[in-house]
């Protein structure tokens, strides 16, 4: 946690150094990614489902959706496009569509044009700006700062002395947020979240931020960051530094790369060739046992889409550790053949090798408005040979999206389905279990368990919105920490949903009320009804959350 700590002082005197250098041209921040974490951005929630709107009523062509997070210059883009067809006539948006296509072109406006020719608003964008244009080119140097106020309320019905969780947590957050572009070929970012925790602290929020323990007493301080310099080559895009990723066509969450985790240092490359995109990346994990100091993660992706009606994906990852291997560095290569002659493991642990996990993914469009998409992850074992041993570990995910379902305009439904069995995730070796700190890399219910996520979703207004949701998530007596017993039969099963099998149902209602670029505020009611806590039987617990949250954009 130190080092991680230390890296990310490193990168903020970096980027404030670029700040200060760097003397060249630039377009507006247009390289800069459209952040996958809503705990530490603004406005990127509602940015990203609108574009998923977009593309489920084929109003837009088909986009690399499955392969985040997406650009600014890239969001514009397709923002650009959609406006221009509404104005040839060719397509029809509704009055609170339309609004919202405007109201997001007026807040990624820098993107649109070159700095000199951005259109004036009543509203300034930034807390400060710093822009000019220095041998025959334009640059741009920007620093925001948002606030928020949020508290979560547990009121538990019938608390048992086992499980003590009720009360109000309090979280104050700063998000100051420095970034940049030179020329059209370079951009910086460096964006944190710094928050101020008090009241009761609830171990599942915030779980791997980094602890200022210096400050702390009654208060907590929790702080997470994304910070990392970006190239426009003329083949690839290069990004150095922390960020987030989320593969696969998940809306809810994502089996094999998912944006759970706190952001990682990486080294990125992504080219888009036609319907074609690829990525490639290699990665710094932590883990927070003291035996654990060098684990890496590479992983690289294809996805294309076609016909604007059909997407498909190909994903495989690897995670080792105790050394470097610059053969993972290849971005073209193949982790499930390379693995055995490039790892170096089998002879500290027998039999163990690396980490290498692989996805399928697929988005269909048949007609307008309604997608179908699921994701396969396999991490080991034979399916085809002998689908039930237990080391034949694997994921499965599937869901549909229908936008304005059965005429109601303005309308989103979601219904998303995932499973992971008993030992998916896990390693022998304790050095290649699949997380990054605590967290699952991939899907957040990590090993032996499912989850069912429903959601209902509608826009009154440009500004108002209401949600229905509920969910159903449940967790076997298996773990991600969890590896199959050294003295099992080798014949051994994998049980679904293993041992007392844990339950959590939740009902919810919410209301957003947001004018993007300035500030939001967000309510939601929950009625939660958990069973078996812990993994122990008839250990119940019946509870009302209820969570508000106010964020303001200074001008």
């Amino acid at each position: 946690m130190k080092s991680a700590l230390f890296t990310r002082k490193v990168k903020l005197k970096i980027c404030i150094s670029v700040l200060v250098l760097v003397s060249t041209t630039a377009w507006a921040a247009s390289l800069i990614n459209v952040p996958l974490n809503p705990d530490l951005s603004d406005f990127n929630r509602e940015t990203y489902r609108f574009i998923h709107r977009l593309l489920n009523k084929r109003v837009l062509p088909g986009i690399r959706r499955g392969s985040l997070p997406l650009t600014r210059k890239q969001v514009v883009s397709y923002l650009l496009e959609v406006d221009q067809k509404q104005k040839n006539g060719e397509i029809a948006l509704s009055v609170i569509d339309q609004e919202r296509l405007n109201t997001l072109l007026t807040f990624y406006r820098e993107a649109r044009a070159p700095i000199a020719q951005s259109p004036a608003r009543n509203r300034r964008l930034h807390l400060m700006t710093m822009k000019g244009k220095k041998k025959g080119k334009d640059y741009r140097f920007s620093f925001d700062l948002r606030a928020s106020q949020r508290v979560i309320a547990h009121l538990v019905d019938n608390l048992s002395e086992e499980q003590p969780s009720e009360g109000n947590m309090h979280v104050t957050t700063f998000y100051p947020h420095l970034y940049g572009q030179v020329g059209e070929t370079f951009a910086f970012t460096t964006d944190i979240a710094h928050r101020f925790v008090y009241g009761e602290f609830f171990d599942d929020f915030f779980p791997d931020e980094t602890k200022i323990r210096q400050l702390e007493g009654g208060l907590k301080n929790r702080t997470a960051i994304n910070a990392y310099l970006k190239f426009d080559l003329p083949w690839f895009e290069l990004q150095l530094g922390q960020d987030t990723l989320q593969w696969g066509p998940g809306y809810h969450d994502s089996l094999l790369v998912s944006k759970n985790p706190l952001a990682m240092d990486m080294v990125k490359f992504q080219a888009t060739y036609k319907p074609v995109t690829f990525t490639a990346f290699t990665g710094i994990l932590e883990d927070m046992s003291a035996e654990i100091n060098h684990k890496y993660i590479s992983g690289h992706r294809v996805e294309g889409y076609f016909w604007d009606r059909f997407g498909f994906g190909l994903s495989e990852v690897v995670v080792y550790g105790d050394r470097f291997e610059p053969g993972y560095l290849n971005p073209v290569n193949i982790y499930l053949i390379n693995e055995q002659p490039i790892s170096r493991a089998d002879g500290r642990v027998p039999g163990s090798g690396d980490n290498v996990l692989m996805s399928v993914d697929m988005r269909l469009r048949l007609v307008d408005d309604f997608e179908i998409y699921g994701e396969l992850m396999v991490d080991d074992g034979n399916p085809a040979a002998n689908f039930k041993h237990w080391d034949t570990k694997f994921g499965v995910l599937g869901g549909i999206y229908l936008t304005d379902p059965f005429g109601i305009a303005d309308t989103d439904f979601h219904a998303e389905y995932a499973f992971i069995n008993q030992y998916a995730y896990t390693h022998v070796n304790p050095v290649n279990v699949y997380k990054h700190f605590t967290t699952p890399i991939g899907h957040q219910i990590g090993s032996d368990a499912d989850n069912l996520w429903i959601e209902l979703r509608r826009r009154w207004t440009d500004r108002l919105e209401t949600t229905f949701g509920y969910e159903l998530e449940r967790h076997g007596s298996g773990g991600i920490d969890k590896q199959h017993p050294v003295d099992a039969p080798k014949d051994d099963v994998w049980t679904p949903l293993s041992g007392v099998t844990e339950s959590e149902h939740r009902l919810s209602v919410g209301a957003n009320w947001v004018i993007i670029g300035h500030y939001s505020l967000y309510a939601e009611w929950a009625r939660v009804w958990r069973r078996n806590l812990g993994n122990r039987r008839d250990v119940r617990e019946n509870a009302n959350e209820i969570e508000a949250k106010f964020l303001y954009r200074f001008p």
